[in-house]
């Protein structure tokens, strides 16, 4: 099966093809889908063409509805490139198919962002400890399970690390929706308290000020490293290099590309990075993941000693793939 109709019968992506440009096919760059598919299109198009346009080979860009449904393309060779979360990086770079490249750098230079969490602001809740005090009567707005800083991160750091490993025992219903549903299911009192980003909300406030004033933040976390890029691993090292020069060198000379790139998220460039910026993720997962099996008290000794030996081994296989370097770049 060619490589378009493969890609225009695989659930979940959606995109719109690019001129064909004789030579080398083109790169498939996958992209997540934080508020909704053709809003993410409509961002990164632009930006994704002037960059085909350097490199002279075609850009096709697909966004995913479910992040799962990204990683398992590109594990499955089908794309080259791609914008994901941490979490869906360190799946990628995991199966060995990929590895980290490069990081977003917003428009005041900063390489970090927080999940929050916000309600109504007319709620009575006004902390992270209204949230966590029992009752089963608030309705909670989480994200994806694979989603940095819709679940993972407030999942670590506000209920995890608070010694509540099943946060949904606290609610009378948990909703998954994306940053932008969670924003807009609070703003208009569907939810009681839910997740998203500082930066998803930014972008909310700019583009529905009336509802963004409707909400507020009761809760951040500690910073999480801005949105990595991967590449599959099985693209020749030239491409590779000159992929990331013209990555990270875009927009640091040109009014033009970076017009374009305020286009793509309100960012200012990209910079260089590694698997290493996955670490902070890899060290959520791996505590959450034990936390989890050590307090469960239907497990036997003997079953948790077996999932506690498994987690630690798969931990030990993840800071080997953490530390491999970007080879001649």
């Amino acid at each position: 099966m060619k490589r378009r109709a493969w890609l225009a019968a695989l659930p979940g992506l959606a995109g719109a093809a690019l001129p064909a440009w004789a030579g080398e096919p083109a790169l498939v760059f996958g992209l997540i889908t934080p508020r909704d598919v053709e809003r993410t299109l409509a961002s990164w198009r632009p930006f994704l063409q002037r960059l085909g346009t350097q490199l002279g080979r075609p850009i096709d860009p697909w966004a995913a509805e479910a992040p799962e449904r990204l990683v398992e393309a590109f594990r499955a060779g089908r794309i080259d490139l791609a914008w994901v979360g941490n979490a869906q990086a360190l799946d990628i770079v995991e199966s060995g198919a990929g590895e980290v490249f490069a990081q977003m750098v917003t428009a005041d230079g900063r390489i970090g962002y927080e999940s929050i969490l916000v309600t109504h602001r007319d709620s009575p809740l006004q902390r992270l400890d209204d949230v966590l005090r029992p009752g089963r009567t608030l309705v909670f707005g989480d994200g994806e399970l694979r989603s940095t800083s819709g679940h993972l991160v407030p999942l670590y750091y506000a209920f995890v690390k608070h010694g509540i490993n099943e946060p949904q025992a606290l609610f009378r219903a948990v909703r998954r929706g994306s940053h932008r549903q969670n924003l807009l299911r609070a703003a208009q009192r569907e939810l009681d308290v839910a997740t998203a980003n500082n930066e998803e909300l930014s972008l909310f406030a700019a583009e529905q000020p009336a509802l963004a004033a409707q909400l507020r933040v009761i809760w951040r976390s500690p910073p999480i490293p801005q949105s990595p890029l991967v590449w599959k691993l099985a693209l020749p090292l030239p491409w590779r290099k000159r992929i990331h020069d013209a990555i990270v060198g875009f927009g640091q000379h040109d009014a033009g590309e970076r017009a374009l790139l305020r286009g793509v998220n309100g960012l200012s460039g990209f910079r260089s990075s590694r698997n290493h910026q996955l670490v902070t993720v890899a060290d959520v997962e791996m505590f959450a993941a034990w936390q989890q099996v050590n307090n469960d008290a239907a497990l036997s000794a003997d079953d948790k000693r077996a999932r506690i030996a498994a987690i630690s081994a798969r931990a030990s296989r993840l800071e080997l793939r953490l530390k491999r370097e970007t080879a001649g770049l």
